[in-house]
């Protein structure tokens, strides 16, 4: 039989408080207490959901029609085996 080894979870983001603050007319952060999750960025018609704790090295996970839609792509864990 194989072991694996598996990264620690990540806090569940589910049950924490999120807030959003807004950084500019296109740009906006979303954090739990004490952690940024991501940002979301407006691109025309579009928002651009960003995972990662600096906004020019936060990695690109989706484009999405709504703000909503952004928002719980940044919320939600990476799932990993």
């Amino acid at each position: 039989m194989v072991g694996v080894t598996l990264d620690p979870p990540e806090v569940l983001r589910h049950n924490a408080e999120v807030v959003t603050s807004i950084l500019s007319d296109v740009l906006t952060r979303v954090s739990t207490p004490g952690h940024v999750l991501g940002f979301i960025q407006t691109d025309g018609d579009e928002f651009v959901a960003l995972k990662g704790n600096h906004v020019t090295s936060a990695e690109v996970v989706g484009r999405y029609s709504t703000y909503g839609l952004a928002l719980e792509a940044v919320r939600l864990r990476k799932r990993s085996l």
